[in-house]
């Protein structure tokens, strides 16, 4: 009993000197956020924007998207998950997106379903 008090007022001690050093080094570390902050534009709208868009940044591309660059991942009734590099598409029809154009049809199937686009018809490959 005697032996766990001792070894708790050490921790105890230490955990406060640690704290007191550190604080004496840098004084704004124990304020500094743990996570990093989120930068969050305006929802006013501007003129010209379209009833209920909601303000996003502005995507660049290294290349514009080929309708080869998309594969589907996944068709569930009326809507599809497409991959393209670096991105996730979640479609319905009439989505524009870019490279495939407009979306015409989706058809859930056994090979993974069918999306057809203005420029393209993507088929998912049986397993």
């Amino acid at each position: 009993m005697n032996l766990g008090l001792v070894g708790l007022g050490f921790l105890s001690i230490s955990f406060f000197s640690a704290v007191t050093i550190i604080s004496a080094l840098d004084p704004s570390y124990f304020n500094r956020p743990l996570l990093d902050q989120m930068i969050t534009g305006s929802t006013d709208k501007p003129d010209g924007l379209v009833e209920g868009a909601i303000p996003v940044p502005k995507l660049v591309r290294a290349a514009a998207l080929r309708p080869r660059d998309f594969q589907i991942v996944m068709v569930f009734g009326s809507e599809a998950h497409l991959a393209s590099p670096g991105e996730l598409w979640r479609v319905r029809v009439g989505s524009l997106v870019p490279g495939l154009g407009e979306i015409l049809a989706i058809e859930p199937g056994d090979n993974g379903g069918t999306v057809r686009a203005e420029n393209a018809t993507l088929t998912g490959i049986r397993n």
